[in-house]
């Protein structure tokens, strides 16, 4: 028969000898029971892998049907609005041709206008003149008035003449008399002289009664030119008002003149504008009929994808056929349990998901309890629980449909309703998530965290595996959310009886105080994870001698020291992964410390942190000197400069705002870890900088599950943090830290235009205008300065020569069900 032997001292190598019976069962190392197995995980993942692909090929081809007919429909459109623009065109141009008719209407009324106004100019003028003259007649009636009083005094007189006369008469009617035939004659004089003065008398009451008629006809002639000068005075006023209403139309046409010769320029180019959106609409429809050309050929090939994943399902079906019957010849008959030792850099804070926020935790339970989608170790997500998804034409209503027989780790199949109850336990108000904000872009869910709402209304099952998420607005980032441990999905019945039960690669078999332990999931929907159980410990041990000694397969090198050491190892695999996060300096924005008053202290505190001396101390390769909050993996950074280290400038910036005078020290908290570990001995660094400083302050050590909590954070000035990134998304990154109702907003940092800036953000579609947002969003904080922004990490994930698919996703999580051992020693 034919034997296998190891090869030399190297692990997992094997090489046939001579057959020695023919028809007997073969025999191979002690690792081949480890090489058997993972022979059959493999295939079983290939065919679930397989599966998960024709999931998408799927997808894929009801988007690219679903593009096709949008496509159709925006042709349509295109057609339409040609038509309409060509009927608008026509419009304008006859809009042009009446503007132009009324320029010229409105010129010729300018004219008749402006005769008018010169009409009234004359007319103004004659009459100012009547004025004149009638003011002239009245002068010569009072001449006249005066002279009949002239006539009137002599007629006096000449009837005092008359009276005397008379009275002469009659004296010398007398004297005649006595004369007797003597005076005779002279009676004949006096009586004449009688009669004479008598006529006298009686004209000249003749004459003053005509002059008292005349008199009054003067009365009345000066009445009549009283009268005449009212209405001449009216009549200027009217023709005055007149003249001005004439000007004011003389205005008004020239205005009209001016806009309307507007209108026809503006008109004039907007026809020339629509000439050429003509054109591009044209050129629109070309390329819509090349892109109705290509959704045809991308359908067609998506077609032959579905057909070449068919086969290859069937390939994959006979492989797992003949692979089982050739295992079946392999004799292993000792198959000791394999395990793999895993060391993380502390203790996880919480063990249930939707309670959990730390970098530790995540990496467990990611491992532990599954979601709707799934991340993969690209960040990118993938099928989950459920298979496929789409987006409904209003762009914020989304549908799932599950994967049938899906299984919690207690062998209950998950259906809609299990997706609704945890996503409703997450957002329950009495629960005090620190994670709603993964879920708030849902409809109904600010309302039922509030308590306001008995049900997330945007949540909906269709069907046992069918649901809807419909959203407040149009958020792609939001299915990123769907993939993260803490929207996992439990069953029900456990989490009621206080056991938390996911669906995920591993169960949670044991938690004490040193390690955890995980098991595989045999009903798992992606298959079996490669190894059976893991170990995680979190020991706070020398991780770097542990490996070494053989104690872990695989560990993580944090800092520039343990990266060197692990660099010239020949049994060791190293991954340097870039990992989505910041570590900061991060001020308590509501103490009452001058850094929660002054922006410039705060500043000014950002320049007096040697950055650069602690990236080159103590992480080396494994850090990048932050030059802002955001890693710029997720938003470009390359427009921001770096803050130079300045202490003596920042020393006179603190002393202005008035730091030293504060008359108490600054509270400051810091992580109770071995003084090897990153964030105490960043820790050091920093109160080294603010020794230098002059600062006055008292540290206080606080364990690492109480660090990051309300009651703590709110005590102190200063703490040390970290944000290691749920997504890839910037409103991912930004929420958790800047958005004043998260729990996890640890600085309490509150700023409205940078919450109407993310929510403005989150609605626009085109990428590179989003990301133009998100930069002023990162510009606005670093002017504030809730964080001074120290570095962005970088891990070297090292595992043991035999271990394959051991990788860091840029989250900084390792997917355990990817890795596999080649060897049990």
């Amino acid at each position: 028969m034919l034997k296998f032997i190891k090869k030399g001292k190297k692990q997992g190598n094997i090489e046939p000898v001579e057959k020695e019976n023919k028809g007997a069962r073969l025999e191979f190392s002690k690792d081949a029971g480890i090489l058997k197995k993972n022979q059959q995980h493999i295939v079983e993942r290939l065919a679930m892998k397989i599966d998960e692909t024709a999931f998408a090929t799927d997808n894929l081809i009801k988007i690219t049907y679903d593009l096709a007919d949008h496509v159709e429909v925006q042709m349509d459109s295109i057609n339409n609005v040609v038509n309409e623009m060509g009927t608008y065109s026509a419009l304008a141009e006859e809009v042009f041709a009446n503007t132009e008719n009324s320029r010229q209407i409105a010129a010729t009324t300018l004219d008749i206008a402006n005769s008018g106004n010169e009409a009234v100019t004359n007319s103004i003028n004659a009459m100012n003149e009547i004025q004149k003259s009638v003011i002239y007649a009245k002068e010569v009636v009072n001449n006249l008035n005066k002279k009949s009083e002239h006539i009137d005094e002599m007629l006096k007189v000449i009837n005092n003449i008359s009276y005397n006369t008379n009275l002469l008469a009659l004296n010398a009617s007398i004297e005649a008399a006595r004369a007797g035939d003597a005076g005779r004659g002279f009676a004949v004089v006096a009586n004449e002289v009688k009669k004479l003065a008598d006529n006298s008398a009686h004209s000249a009451d003749q004459i003053a009664k005509t002059i008292q008629e005349i008199n009054g006809e003067i009365t009345n002639t000066m009445k009549a030119m009283d009268d005449s000068m009212l209405r001449i005075q009216e009549g200027a006023e009217i023709a005055n008002n007149t003249m001005i209403v004439f000007n004011e139309i003389i205005d008004a046409i020239n205005t009209t003149s001016k806009v309307t010769e507007e209108i026809n320029e503006a008109i004039a180019k907007q026809t020339a504008s629509l000439e050429s959106v003509i054109d591009c609409t044209v050129d629109m429809t070309d390329t819509s009929k090349r892109v109705t050309s290509l959704v045809d050929i991308a359908s067609l090939n998506t077609q032959y994808t579905k057909t070449s994943l068919k086969i290859l399902a069937e390939v994959s079906k006979d492989l797992h056929s003949i692979s089982n019957k050739l295992l079946e010849e392999i004799d292993t008959d000792v198959l000791a349990e394999n395990v793999l030792n895993i060391s993380i850099n502390s203790k996880p804070i919480e063990f249930d998901p939707q309670l959990a926020h730390d970098q530790e935790s995540a990496q467990v339970l990611f491992n532990i309890y599954g979601a709707l989608l799934y991340i993969g170790s690209t960040g990118e997500i993938s099928p989950g629980v459920a298979k496929s998804w789409y987006v409904e034409d209003d762009g914020v209503t989304w549908t799932f449909s599950l994967r049938k027989g899906t299984k919690f780790h207690n062998g209950r199949e998950i259906t809609a309703n299990d997706v609704k109850y945890s996503y409703e336990r997450m957002l329950n108000p009495r629960f005090n998530s620190p994670n709603t904000w993964f879920l708030e872009h849902i409809e109904g869910a600010k309302e039922y965290t509030t308590g306001k709402a008995s049900e997330v209304i945007g949540v909906k099952v269709i069907d046992r595996y069918r649901l809807s998420i419909k959203l407040i607005n149009p958020y792609s980032g939001f299915l990123l959310n769907l993939g993260q441990f803490s929207t996992c999905i439990l069953a029900k019945e456990d989490v009621e009886q206080g056991k938390i039960t996911g669906c995920g690669p591993y169960i949670l078999e044991e938690v004490t105080d040193e390690y955890c332990s995980l098991l595989a999931f045999k009903d798992y929907y992606g298959g079996i994870p490669y190894q059976e159980k893991i170990v995680i410990n979190y020991r706070n041990d020398n991780d770097l001698e542990g490996f070494v000694d053989g104690k872990y397969d695989i560990i993580t090198a944090n800092s520039k020291d343990e990266f060197n050491k692990v660099k010239n190892m020949e049994n060791a695999n190293i991954y340097l992964a870039d990992v989505l996060g910041t570590y900061y300096l991060g001020f308590n924005m509501e103490s009452t410390s001058t850094f929660a008053k002054s922006k410039e202290a705060r500043q000014a505190l950002n320049m007096a942190i040697n950055k650069k001396k602690i990236v080159d101390d103590i992480l080396g390769e494994l850090g990048q000197e932050a030059k802002g909050i955001i890693p710029s993996r997720i938003v470009d950074n390359s427009c921001l400069t770096n803050i130079s280290y300045n202490s003596s400038k920042a020393k006179d910036i603190l002393k202005k705002e008035g730091l030293y005078s504060l008359g108490r020290a600054l509270k400051i908290i810091i992580r109770d870890e071995p003084e090897d570990a990153i964030f105490y001995r960043m820790s050091q660094y920093i109160l080294k900088d603010l020794e230098e400083l002059g600062i006055n302050y008292e540290v206080k050590k606080i364990d690492v599950k109480n660090y990051y909590t309300r009651e703590v954070i709110s005590n102190c000035d200063i703490f040390v943090g970290r944000w290691i990134a749920d997504t890839g998304d910037p409103d991912n990154y930004l929420q958790p830290s800047f958005n004043y109702n998260n729990l996890t907003n640890f600085t309490r940092y509150n700023n409205s235009k940078v919450m109407e800036l993310m929510d403005k953000a989150k609605e626009i579609i085109n990428p590179n205008k989003k990301m133009e947002v998100y930069k002023e969003i990162q510009k606005t904080i670093i002017e504030d300065s809730p964080w001074v922004p120290i570095f962005h990490p970088k891990i070297a994930l090292v595992s043991k020569k035999d271990i394959v698919g051991a990788r860091m996703s840029p989250l900084g999580i390792i997917n355990y069900e990817d890795i596999l051992m080649e060897s049990n020693n």
